[in-house]
């Protein structure tokens, strides 16, 4: 056996592994829902596999509203981001002007914060506003908190891609809009694609500032939701198993769209030898 076969053997027994070492507490997690509650610390299959923990979990504690308000959240936040950050990027990219580098690595530079140091100035900023226990200032505070990154993404991308692209479209006669919604955004998605993912994951998985700003079913989001499964006696393992299965289902859809876009983008404008 040749060294190449041996050492591709390798890797993809690496692979194996690791894809196994991600997927078990998953799969566990989702097996465990679906558990009556009196064989939940049982090493085993469901002897009946049961909705219970669902029906209660959505009954008794609300979690269709909560999972709906972090939907809202996050796809917003996620839609606001891209619709600033892109064109933003594209301007401090292509065009340059008094201040212009100043300006986007000041931008950039808020990601160098910790989020904490960020979070008692913003809850003034948002208290002020009257905004307290509102979806619209969890929107804020994500924005905030993503856009930083998402300018820095897609200037990168902008800046990486070839000048003649632009001298190109201009000699067709493309004005400045169209050049931009139609010839530069198609070969960004792969960057476009990251951010979408980036942002709605960072929104949907946020908890610090939702925990202090939001007190009632209207505002709160999944991951506040899960700590009221935490009582006296103990965490309710069965109901956090069922509202865990729950959490990761937007996480997975949003990857599996956006990754095929990815790799769509990578694979843009490669020619058969």
């Amino acid at each position: 056996m040749s060294k190449r076969k041996i050492r591709t053997g390798i890797i993809y027994l690496i692979l194996i592994a690791a894809t196994v070492f991600v997927l078990v507490p998953i799969i566990w997690l989702i097996i465990t829902s679906f558990k009556p509650r009196g064989e939940i610390y049982m090493p085993s299959m469901p002897s009946k596999w049961v909705m219970d923990s669902y029906t209660e979990l959505l009954q008794n504690f609300s979690f269709d509203k909560y999972f709906k308000n972090s939907l809202i959240v996050a796809s917003v936040t996620t839609v606001l981001v891209c619709i600033v950050s892109i064109p933003a990027a594209y301007g401090f990219a292509n065009y340059r002007y008094c201040g212009s580098r100043k300006i986007f690595t000041g931008c950039v530079f808020l990601r160098m914060f910790p989020f904490i140091t960020l979070l008692i100035p913003l809850y003034i900023y948002i208290s002020k506003l009257g905004l307290m226990n509102t979806k619209l200032a969890l929107v804020i505070a994500n924005t905030t908190f993503n856009l930083p990154m998402s300018l820095w993404i897609m200037e990168a991308c902008f800046r990486g891609l070839p000048n003649e692209l632009i001298d190109a479209a201009s000699i067709d006669g493309a004005s400045r809009m169209k050049t931009f919604l139609q010839v530069m955004l198609p070969v960004s998605k792969p960057s476009i694609a990251t951010i979408v993912i980036l942002t709605f994951l960072n929104a949907w998985n946020e908890f610090m500032f939702a925990f202090i700003c939001t007190s009632s079913e209207n505002a709160k989001t999944i991951t506040v939701g899960m700590t009221m499964l935490t009582q006296e006696k103990g965490i309710r393992w069965d109901l956090m198993a069922a509202a865990g299965s729950l959490y990761i289902i937007p996480m997975l859809i949003i990857v599996i769209i956006f990754q095929k876009a990815i790799v769509r983008g990578m694979t843009l404008g490669s020619v058969k030898g």
